[in-house]
């Protein structure tokens, strides 16, 4: 099966297919074994790629999943190819309603932007705090900000629209 997956919006296309007890993933022409063991209850595997042991940690709400890797976070979007298609074309028109998401669990710890604002592709809107560490969450276009869903102090989770913004044509 084939799906589109944004790492922090950039595009990888990952093909899965069962082989046997095991899997194989070929993610941009390369092509991995692995062995999933689900320690607990669809939130935390071990893995092992190509004989290489790896712990996974995974949040999920929707097509957004937050993976914790050796430590490191990654936030990501899982898409199968009519959701890609349609996001492609929405990203191609280049203008319209966007959201910026809460990229994990936290809490918003300062809102930097309000309804009115103008804001450029890349600018930080808002911190959010998960697991003590403070992170930048940012717009990905141009435009003006139409609402705050939430203020500072707020917990949040997951994929959870904070600021919807209007982009610039």
């Amino acid at each position: 099966m084939k799906y589109h997956v944004l790492i922090d919006e950039q595009h990888h296309e990952v093909e899965i297919a069962a082989d046997g007890a095991k899997w194989t993933a070929t993610l941009n022409g390369e092509t991995v074994q692995i062995d999933i063991c689900d320690l607990v209850d669809g939130r935390a595997y071990s893995m092992l790629l190509d004989d290489r042991s790896v712990d996974v940690s995974v949040e999920e709400a929707g097509n957004m999943v937050a993976l914790l890797v050796g430590g490191r976070r990654y936030t990501t979007e899982v898409l199968g190819e009519r959701e890609w298609l349609a996001k492609s074309i929405e990203q191609e028109s280049g203008g319209g309603e966007l959201v910026v998401r809460a990229v994990m669990t936290g809490i918003v710890r300062e809102v930097l932007v309000q309804p009115g604002d103008t804001v450029e592709a890349g600018q930080v809107v808002f911190i959010l705090e998960a697991m003590k560490m403070e992170n930048e969450v940012k717009c990905q276009v141009a435009g003006t900000v139409l609402s705050v869903a939430v203020e500072a102090g707020t917990t949040v989770n997951l994929g959870q629209v904070i600021v919807e913004i209007d982009g610039a044509d």
